[in-house]
């Protein structure tokens, strides 16, 4: 790459999570812990940001899950003010059913006139089963904020976010904004061919070139369409930096690389 194209090159890392620096590491260690898989970031802000060739110009949308309701609005807060204090960074913000439809609804309402441009859900680490009665309000109250949910898609070990049970969501709320991680099922991705490739959910690309050769990403994304296609590398799992150099190996044009690293980010999210 010469220096004029590293100067230029723009980016949406669609998926990436951090925390305070104190409990950044152990967060981190746990996901990896839980997967069985290397991480290779800290969890911080710092290390998310520090991963960026110079003269780059990287968005991160930031989240993490929330896993217990009492944390919810200090987990929130926290993002909040990291994209207060740092441009660079789009909030997502996050809810968990057993807060109650009125505590959600009004959390919802709070971090979306904070500045938050979605909410990301982690159903296996949340234990809800995202087609649940528990979950309607959540996502009708997503609905009528314009609020577009991250869903982790995907876990050969649980039940609780398959592709199935997220097109059964898309069925019966289809103006909801939808993002399947992970090419739309982790680890499960036959499953995500089945019911969610080709169709309308985007997806972001994060937690696939691990698993399959380059030559299957490629197929899975031509057959998705571009459009519908988030550049994303799961920070702390990958840095961005790395994520971008197996994205790279991909025989898209110039073009349509282009909408996956930012153009479709920056309309999905109405960005400048």
């Amino acid at each position: 790459m010469n220096d004029k194209t590293a100067n230029t090159k723009k980016i949406i890392d669609f998926h990436t999570h951090i925390w305070p620096d104190a409990i950044a590491l152990r967060a981190a260690t746990s996901i990896g812990d839980y997967y069985s898989i290397p991480i290779e970031g800290d969890g911080t802000a710092a290390m998310l940001t520090s991963h960026v060739p110079e003269g780059w110009d990287v968005r991160f949308v930031i989240s993490s899950a929330t896993l217990k309701p009492k944390n919810a609005q200090k987990g929130n807060d926290f993002l909040l003010e990291c994209a207060k204090n740092d441009s660079r960074f789009i909030p997502f913000s996050s809810v968990h059913p057993d807060m109650g439809d009125l505590e959600c609804a009004k959390e919802l309402e709070r971090t979306k006139a904070l500045g938050a441009k979605g909410i990301k859900l982690h159903p296996d680490f949340q234990h809800i089963f995202i087609d649940g009665d528990n979950m309607t309000e959540i996502y009708r109250c997503c609905t009528e904020l314009d609020l577009p949910i991250l869903f982790h898609v995907g876990d050969r070990n649980t039940e609780y976010t398959t592709p199935v049970r997220l097109y059964r969501i898309m069925d019966k709320f289809p103006k909801l904004k939808v993002v399947a991680a992970h090419m739309g099922g982790y680890s499960v991705w036959e499953e995500a061919e089945k019911h969610l490739i080709g169709t309308n959910v985007f997806m972001d690309s994060s937690e696939t070139f691990q698993y399959m050769p380059v030559e299957k990403v490629y197929e899975l994304i031509k057959r998705h369409g571009v459009d519908k296609v988030f550049f994303g590398s799961d920070f702390p799992v990958r840095c961005t930096d790395t994520e971008f150099a197996d994205f790279e190996k991909l025989p898209f044009t110039a073009e349509e690389k282009e909408q996956m690293y930012h153009l479709n980010a920056e309309k999905f999210l109405g960005l400048n």
